[in-house]
């Protein structure tokens, strides 16, 4: 069956969707996955067919706008919208329809905002998948977009409804597309539920684990959550550098990943301060915060990245930004972890880690200081009950194999659209 996977976003949106992949292709099924250009490689790594989508958002989130976005600067949000955004998603829209013409079903990320439009039009099965669960609506918590936690079921529920908000502003440009590229009559409206299609729900795949977020048992039937999704990285041969720094013991792993930061400069000296004072060690993944400097510290080692699968089991603990992969992957490895939120699901990841014991509390960029670092790090040493949490979690975690289960799901479902004859 050819089956097309539609996202875009950051490595941690697209990643999940290259593991997906990987295991329909094993199944026999053909695979394309349509996404930004800068993971054309780790598809094809993944020997994966690559469609490219060319709204580039990786580019986007390293310019002065983009960061400002990624910021919540809601000006800087509504500025740029018809003249960087609305261009983008034209582009999008196009892309995905050209590469999705002859696919018999598809499986998109929500900010795919075409792949409900593309099933519909081409009567085709469709899947909604993402790394966080933010779609189907529940009781049991908050909407994860939302930065704050509700311990109230109705208005846990109620707060999904805000994704058709999110949405709001680019219905006129997407009913556009619909009339004149897919000729598709009715119109998307904020009124209209779009995880229904054709009267039915539309099935969700979650890329995370039930041992950490409670699946809700009215769920079942249309929405998978069995465990994250990993990827099987090639073995990485680390520098000699690396493993020299490495020789004195477990250091703390930190990464602000793509978030960028206010001041770059002025929080690397705060980390170095914090280590040195601590006497602790660190691996600081500079990845796209802003952090240019290479510091030659024996209290900090810098690098543009390391493979999490392959550092964070060597760590003492993780100092993070919070993202979904990242969480996920300092879990698998039984570390414990402070979470520095910035925007997006990441305070709800922080409160969750905060939850089951595996984290100290957040630390926001606006209270970065050497004696908060100082503070986390000292905790993370002397706490030994994050630890035992983080051990007891990983090996829950390591138990799941969540993409072989989504999997599963997905063809027991195309199967009840498609029965053998």
């Amino acid at each position: 069956m050819k089956i097309n996977l539609l996202t875009i976003g950051t490595r941690g949106d697209v990643q999940p969707f290259i593991v997906l992949g990987k295991e329909l292709s094993k199944r026999g099924h053909h695979i394309t996955i349509c996404t930004g250009g800068a993971f054309k490689d780790l598809a094809e790594k993944n020997r994966l067919t690559f469609s490219a989508i060319r709204a580039d958002y990786a580019d986007l989130t390293q310019s002065e706008e983009g960061k400002n976005m990624l910021k919540g600067n809601l000006i800087s949000i509504v500025s740029q919208m018809k003249t960087v955004i609305y261009p983008m998603m034209e582009q999008m829209l196009d892309d995905i329809w050209a590469a999705s013409k002859d696919a018999d079903a598809i499986i998109y990320h929500p900010k795919v905002f075409g792949g409900y439009d593309i099933a519909e039009a081409l009567h085709i099965p469709a899947f909604i998948a993402h790394p966080v669960p933010v779609i189907a609506p529940t009781r049991l918590f908050t909407n994860p977009v939302l930065p704050f936690a509700m311990q109230n079921g109705a208005l846990n529920r109620a707060s999904f409804k805000m994704n058709r908000l999110l949405t709001a502003a680019f219905f006129s440009l997407i009913n556009k597309w619909r009339h004149e590229t897919l000729s598709l009559p009715d119109k998307r409206s904020v009124f209209k539920d779009d995880s229904i299609l054709n009267g039915k729900h539309i099935p969700v795949l979650y890329g995370c684990s039930p041992s950490i977020i409670p699946f809700d048992q009215q769920w079942k039937g249309h929405v998978s959550m069995q465990g994250f999704w990993f990827l099987d990285e090639d073995a990485w041969t680390p520098p000699p550098e690396l493993l020299r720094f490495l020789e004195a013991g477990p250091p703390f792993t930190v990464s602000f990943s793509s978030m960028p930061l206010r001041n770059p400069d002025h929080i690397l000296d705060m980390l170095q301060q914090a280590f040195k004072e601590t006497g602790q060690r660190a691996i600081l993944l500079t990845g796209s915060s802003g952090i240019k400097q290479t510091i030659d510290s024996p209290h900090i080692f810098t690098a543009g990245s390391i493979p999490h699968d392959w550092i964070f089991p060597q760590s003492q603990a993780v100092i993070h930004h919070g993202g979904a992969g990242t969480t996920a992957a300092a879990l698998k490895a039984g570390k414990p972890m402070v979470i520095c939120p910035f925007s997006g699901d990441q305070p709800f990841w922080a409160r969750k880690m905060r939850d089951i014991g595996v984290a100290a509390a957040p630390l926001k960029e606006r209270d970065m200081s050497v004696k908060a670092f100082v503070s986390k790090i000292n905790e993370l040493v002397s706490n030994h009950t994050y630890s035992q949490r983080a051990s007891e979690a990983a090996s829950l975690i390591v138990k799941e194999d969540g993409v072989r289960h989504t999997a599963d799901f997905i063809e027991e479902k195309l199967e009840e659209k498609n029965p053998a004859k």
